[in-house]
């Protein structure tokens, strides 16, 4: 893995406005101490400037003209965008994205124009402002005021005149056994995305168990911890999953100080969190600083996905199957609003590199082709995740690992209930 995940932050301003700029933007990036940020410097042909700060890009192609940048991963996805053009068109450009199985962030940016584009599920952050003669990209919405999240499988042009938005990703429906090519897919996925060590956020449940699974299955180096209080249910659950499956298990306990302090480095760098958002940050920071890995592999997504909340199933009660898909369909869309970047963030605070395999394309198209009957029950067991237990049951998993159900991480950890008596 390169040193650390990439961040950037790019700006075009009017030349005479420049000192200022930098002024404002020092400050604010001042907050985002654990990288060291780089400048680049292009001149545009009338009173603007584009100025670039980065640190660690899987690509930074600079050429006589502009400069090509690229944050992606797995890593052999570098060799697809090595390929690009400066001056690819947007049907080009839309067309190559749609042959890449990954997750990618990446502008081009020369004389005449900025294009940006993002995966199919916003897997890596990406934000702008634009206004009336300016125009402002960067990772983390707290680096500028104002900044709102890119949308997912878009393609963003910027001429200095005009700003447009283009779709490129449209998913693919499948048809046919869905628990017998889902579980194809998750090794297929888990075998490409998977680094060959890596930390595990494991809680013992379903999610989190699969990559373990496969993961050990496929030869990798897995490091699992858990989070929690003394008495919390996850390192009950953590324990007896780990024994059978032969992993190794490293626990993390935590008390109302430790969880102070954690709220206290990863509030800096979240704009406007809620209680749970600190809740799950504080989880995904001490996973982080704890890992002896560079990579932190998570099994969020799933649950958005494969109808892993209870909400779903009470919602189905109320009205209806065809209301939960749309409530589910509303939630995945949403993933790079609500979750994405606190994750991604609070992991790269630590210096590491976070991975959401759940995400990645091939689940993904799989998770929304399912009947959301094949996801949640509305009977008296509330069964949920059902395909995944079945894929589970065929992978000879555990009956007992199978069938537990799992709490949310804030609560099962009880790391929520400890940050509100703290504060």
């Amino acid at each position: 893995m390169k040193n650390g995940p990439g961040i950037f932050q790019l700006a075009v301003i009017n030349k005479k406005d420049q000192r200022r700029y930098e002024e404002i933007i020092e400050t604010r990036l001042e907050i985002f101490d654990f990288v060291t940020l780089k400048e680049k410097y292009i001149g545009l042909d009338n009173d603007q400037a584009i100025i670039l700060h980065f640190s660690n890009p899987s690509i930074l192609d600079e050429r006589s003209s502009g400069i090509i940048s690229v944050e992606c991963y797995p890593d052999d996805l570098v060799n697809v965008f090595e390929k690009m053009r400066l001056d690819i068109s947007l049907k080009d450009l839309g067309g190559m994205l749609d042959g890449v199985d990954g997750f990618f962030t990446g502008f081009i940016m020369d004389k005449s124009r900025i294009v940006m584009f993002r995966d199919h599920v916003g897997a890596i952050p990406c934000n702008y402002r634009v206004d009336d003669s300016s125009f402002v990209a960067t990772s983390f919405k707290k680096m500028v005021d104002g900044s709102v999240s890119t949308p997912p499988g878009r393609i963003i042009v910027w001429d200095g005149r005009s700003f447009k938005i283009h779709r490129w990703y449209r998913w693919r429906r499948f048809t046919g056994d869905y628990i017998v090519e889902l579980k194809n897919r998750l090794i297929d996925v888990f075998s490409r995305y998977l680094p060959d060590s890596f930390s595990l956020g494991f809680s013992g449940g379903l999610d989190s168990v699969l990559i373990a699974y496969i993961g050990s299955m496929l030869g990798r180096r897995i490091e699992c911890i858990t989070v929690g209080a003394e008495d919390s249910i996850d390192f009950q659950w953590a324990e007896e999953a780990a024994a059978p499956l032969g992993l190794k298990l490293k626990k993390i306990m935590i008390d109302e100080k430790l969880v102070k302090n954690t709220v206290e480095v990863v509030s800096r760098y979240l704009v406007e969190p809620t209680l749970m958002d600190l809740s799950i940050a504080s989880v995904f920071y001490l996973v982080s600083t704890n890992s002896v890995h560079g990579f932190i592999v998570s099994g969020q997504g799933a649950d958005e996905l494969f109808g892993g909340y209870y909400k779903y199933v009470k919602l189905g009660r109320e009205k209806g199957l065809g209301y939960v898909q749309g409530v589910m369909m509303k939630d995945i869309l949403e993933l790079h609003k609500t979750n994405i970047e606190r994750d991604y963030l609070t992991v790269a605070v630590a210096g590491r590199k976070l991975i959401q395999p759940y995400l990645a394309k091939k689940i993904y198209e799989t998770a929304l082709s399912t009947p959301v009957s094949l996801k949640i029950s509305l009977e008296n067991n509330s069964e949920r995740k059902i395909i995944l237990r079945k894929v589970g049951r065929i992978l000879r998993l555990p009956d007992k690992l199978i069938g537990r159900p799992k709490k949310a991480l804030q609560y099962s950890s009880k790391i929520q209930k400890m940050f509100s008596s703290a504060v």
